[in-house]
């Protein structure tokens, strides 16, 4: 929140600081935000107060995890204020309807910069600080000055070329030597280097390996046409040479197979490059690193990579560009490539006499050791020198204090305004009012309710904020001519997240085709079509939308309004590419075909390919302006011989014979022109879909294609409830309101003793209560109601209760003989450092172990059925989970306990350092051992001791199809009423002592990192 000042000037107090821009800082895929962050953690370590005020705004939504992990579904808070937890800074953001910047609505703005005002005026700083250089980012510093508070500008790059943006700054930072001089020279203004932030607790490797080659972000400006050349250069001559590309917000697959397509090669992949997704701790690619690799094509004002590097004692490869010398000193080579190389797009390949130096390089540091060791020597002596986070602290605090002193926020701000006013006028800024405003859905989503016969418009996307579509993996799209991105769909079906688009653009008609290179959602290929693979002619005319491999007709067969745009002006010669043919196209959801390829040969040789595929769009000519265009007749033979039906006509396009301001007055088209052609997959085959391919087809028709009524049939495949709560959305159905209040019950009805199946458990439920009595009984309900087919046994230990949890327990036990054990506890044993899970493991007779604390219960009654038959058949697997939700009282108060990134199955690794996260109420484990060793006595939470046990024997699996279990908060709670601070205590001694027992084990790399993270737990509370 923010707090208003109310300290005497003359009374000592800590500088103020905003940091005031709607980037998010929280952005893992933006080098300059993660370095501004480290700045202001600085900054509070060293004594200032520091508020921080941004937006959802992302360099790419692969940035968004920090943020998504307090805010799974940022949706739902639209146009509003929320605070994210960051250690000592909250950041307060205001939450916009896309992460892209140029998305960011002038109501956004207005709601920013309201909020921008109240917290100048209440939190009354002593320095503003930004970066930025677009309308609203000149205003903060405008209004700062109009209050007579100093302001500071960062400046990381190398593009502010014109004086207006710094005109109201007190003071530039900048991260290099290089940078600083650059600006003097060509603009004039003064910059300070203060250089780069790295945090070592997320970058700098504690044991290092030293057998890749390391390349970061693969972007065309980063050089990724120099990395991939040099790949596959390694790859012929010395293949033991391991790679490793990690993703921040380049798109690594489409980067790579249109490199290898320059190079005359069609590959989706290197078989010496290892792929890491994109993180926000380094720790792991350095730890792997030999060599890192950096060839950067564009100014680069220092390189974060090359910081991080230095501080890890990895030597670099970079070009000579911008303020990387300086980074790396004498721990790295420079080269210098042709001129060409550092033009945009940035995609030129060298020859290979100018890779030759690259490779040599690389080779060199593999195979000559001491000239290896020397140059980890140097980059360890560079980043301690240039690079330590204490010296570059003491740069930015040296830089700041001058304007800190000046003690701006102790000032009357009503005065220096009154002097600026040309009316001599002063205001203090309220808190503003926070609205939603959906006017920019409603532009691209029609909301309103369709009428019988209503066809959609081409351009929009039918979505509602009222229905969340839960698709897996991207929806692959192929657009044989652009009409998506023509049409403008392209960017608004890409704004969903769910599709992937590949684009042929055969005339090239995209004019502004650089804005894709690079993406990771839109692929888009000039002067390619297409075909049967073999060489074609493009009868290039007058019109450009009549440009197409099929050959004119002549003027006497067509009417008089083509007559000029179908006029050849020349012949080109253009690829063809055979659909079968693509290599890396794993799968094919969605293919549009246009009026002017030969759709029969591309379906013909494309048989392979649309096997799944779930719509093929095909526009077809009722006017015939070229030779071989596609006909009805022939596209509706060949899809059902192939599993398709006709669906419907859409799109349908007529011409009017009227004067064009006369029709434009009186619109009267009767002669119809074109359409397009909608086949779906068979009867037969729409049946034998599985729920998720069902769920895709839904989503296409209802988005794309306003089809509400057969993605309803389709959802109702897989779920009635979810198909209704559809048809609410879409206001086919009156919505009935759910109170808020409705949790889900426990599993059940409950199952008679008789009816559970006799016989040696194979499974055992241990149940933990402690003063319980409020809600053991739905906890036991949720047991007693598993349906099964195998034996299985419920534990309850009970530790002493006082409120009648016992007599609860003891009323079940004696209705449920033969399933339920009990263990009173006289003494409470928790007290004694004796836990449940100590007591009890030794005493089950299961083959798997189940567990569900006594305030928490399940809701699915084939809950241990669906664990058990997965464990039973998959051996490797020694945990199976799934998810829970979060309620209070009556309440729901989170859908998901489990992060969005950690609903997922984990590998061994992960399991063995914690770097999981496993619902203790939802795991069913095998029983690969009988007792806990000594170490665990001494820890407060036992489940990561537990989970990082079991990582010795085995992976887990998330299992989704099991129902949530319910997770309770409540004032008793063991851990959820625990203070944060008090939970890291917790975790850093639980660390420790796993670190301990791995020791004893001799697994000294894991006990090492357990004993580091105990550390990063303390220090954080020491904070």
């Amino acid at each position: 929140m923010v707090k208003s000042s109310s300290v005497p000037a003359n009374q000592k107090r800590k500088p103020r600081l905003l940091w005031a821009n709607p980037f998010c800082l929280l952005d893992t895929s933006s080098g300059a935000s993660m370095t501004v962050r480290q700045m202001l953690l600085q900054l509070v370590a060293n004594g200032y107060e520091v508020q921080v005020l941004g937006a959802t705004v992302f360099d790419n939504p692969k940035g968004m995890g920090k943020l998504k992990e307090q805010y799974p579904n940022l949706s739902a808070h639209q146009h509003e204020m929320i605070e994210a937890v960051d250690g000592p800074l909250t950041h307060n953001l205001v939450v916009s309807y896309s992460y892209n910047r140029n998305h960011f609505t002038t109501h956004e703005e207005g709601l920013w910069y309201g909020q921008y005002l109240y917290v100048l005026d209440s939190f009354k700083p002593d320095i503003v600080w930004f970066y930025g250089g677009q309308t609203l980012d000149m205003l903060i510093a405008d209004e700062a000055r109009d209050r007579g508070i100093p302001v500071a500008f960062y400046l990381a790059n190398g593009h502010y070329k014109a004086p207006r943006w710094c005109r109201d700054v007190d003071l530039i930072l900048t991260d290099s030597q290089a940078t600083a001089d650059m600006y003097r020279k060509t603009i004039g203004f003064a910059a300070k280097p203060v250089g780069k932030f790295i945090a070592p607790e997320n970058f700098i490797a504690e044991h290092h390996e030293r057998k890749r080659v390391l390349f970061v972000n693969p972007s065309w400006q980063k050089g990724a046409s120099v990395f991939i050349q040099l790949a596959e250069r390694l790859g012929q001559k010395r293949p033991d040479i391991e790679l490793e590309v990690v993703e921040a917000r380049a798109d690594w697959p489409a980067v790579l197979r249109e490199t290898m397509r320059s190079m005359g090669q069609q590959r989706s992949s290197l078989s010496n490059v290892t792929l890491t997704a994109n993180t926000s701790d380094m720790r792991a690619p350095y730890s792997r690193a030999r060599v890192l690799v950096a060839p950067s094509l564009w100014w680069e004002s220092s390189g974060r990579v090359l910081a991080e590097a230095m501080l890890n004692g990895i030597p670099a490869l970079i070009t000579n560009r911008g303020g990387m010398p300086e980074m790396i000193g004498n721990a790295g080579i420079a080269f210098d490539f042709p001129d060409a190389c550092y033009e945009e797009p940035y995609q030129h390949l060298l020859s290979d006499e100018e890779l030759q130096p690259l490779v040599d390089a690389v080779i060199r540091f593999y195979d000559d050791e001491t000239l290896y060791q020397e140059y980890v020597a140097r980059a360890r002596q560079v980043g301690k020198e240039k690079h330590h986070i204490a010296r570059a602290t003491e740069r930015l605090l040296s830089a700041l204090s001058p304007l800190a002193q000046l003690r701006a926020g102790n000032k009357e701000f009503a005065i220096t305004q009154k002097k600026r006013h040309r009316q001599r006028l002063s205001g203090r800024a309220t808190k503003p009012d926070f609205k939603v405003d959906n006017s920019l859905q409603q532009l691209i989503s029609h909301q309103s309710v369709n009428q019988p016969g209503q066809v959609p418009q081409a351009n929009k996307l039918w979505l509602t904020d009222d229905f969340t579509w839960q698709i897996k993996g991207k929806i692959v799209v192929l657009d044989n001519r652009a009409s998506l991105i023509k049409s403008g769909l392209a960017e608004q079906m890409v704004a969903t997240e769910a599709f992937g688009i590949v684009v042929f653009d055969p005339a090239s008609e995209i004019k502004e085709a650089k804005q894709y290179e690079g993406s990771d959602t839109i692929q888009l290929f000039q002067h390619a079509l297409l075909g049967d693979g073999n060489a074609a002619t493009l009868h290039a005319c007058v019109a450009p939308e009549m440009t197409s491999t099929l050959a004119p007709l002549p003027a006497e067969k067509l009417p008089k309004r083509h007559h000029l745009g179908t006029q050849a002006l020349a012949e080109l010669p253009i690829s063809t590419i055979a659909l079968d043919s693509i290599n890396g196209l794993d799968s094919l959801d969605w293919l549009i075909l246009d009026e002017l390829s030969d759709a029969m040969t591309i379906l013909e040789h494309g048989k392979k390919s649309l096997t799944d595929t779930l719509v093929i769009q095909a526009r077809i000519p009722f006017q015939l302006t070229h030779k071989k265009q596609p006909s009805l007749a022939e596209l509706q033979h060949w899809a059902s011989r192939n599993g398709f039906r006709f669906y419907r006509m859409h799109n349908i396009q007529h011409y009017s014979h009227l004067p064009e301001n006369l029709n434009a007055v009186s619109p009267c088209a009767t002669e119809q022109e074109s359409a397009d052609v909608l086949f779906l997959p068979s009867h037969e085959r729409t049946s034998e879909l599985s729920d998720k391919n069902k769920t895709r087809l839904a989503f296409i028709m209802s988005t794309c294609f306003g089809a509400h009524d057969i993605a309803f049939e389709l959802m109702a495949d897989v779920s009635q409830e979810k198909a209704l709560e559809f048809l609410e959305a879409q206001k086919l159905l009156p919505k009935v309101s759910v109170p808020k209040s409705q949790v889900p019950l426990p599993a059940g009805p409950p199952i008679p003793q008789d009816e559970h199946v006799k016989g040696e458990p194979v499974v055992s439920v241990i149940c933990a209560t402690y003063n319980h009595a409020n809600y053991i009984e739905d906890a036991i309900n949720g047991i007693i109601a598993q349906k099964t087919d195998f034996p299985f046994e419920l534990i309850i230990h009970d530790d002493a209760s006082t409120d009648g949890t016992q007599e609860i327990i003891k009323h079940y036990a004696e209705k449920y003989p033969e399933l339920i054990r009990p263990i009173f506890q006289e003494v409470n044993q928790y007290s004694k450092n004796k836990k449940p899970m100590d007591i009890c493991l030794p005493l089950t007779k299961g083959k798997y172990v189940a567990i569900c604390e006594g305030d928490d219960y399940w809701t699915d009654p084939n809950k241990l059925k669906v664990q058990f038959e997965y464990m039973e058949k998959n051996a490797e697997c020694v945990i199976t989970h799934h998810n829970a939700f979060v309620f209070k009282d009556k309440e729901i108060v989170r859908d998901s306990k489990l992060p969005e990134h950690m609903i997922k199955s984990f590998s061994r690794n992960e399991l063995l350092r914690n770097n999981c996260f496993v619902l203790t109420l939802s795991m069913m484990f095998r029983k690969v051992f009988n007792k806990f060793p000594k170490e665990k006595g001494t820890v407060v939470n036992g489940d990561n001791f537990l989970i990082s046990m079991l990582g010795l024997y085995g992976e887990s699996v998330f299992i989704k199809d099991i129902k949530p279990a319910a997770y309770r908060l409540h004032a008793d709670s063991t851990w959820s009423s625990r203070s944060e601070n008090q939970k890291r205590t917790i975790l850093g001694n639980s660390f420790y002592w796993i670190g301990k027992y791995h020791e004893r084990k001799s697994r000294k790399e894991l006990s090492d990192y357990y004993f580091k993270e105990s550390r990063n737990f303390l220090k954080e509370n020491d904070k």
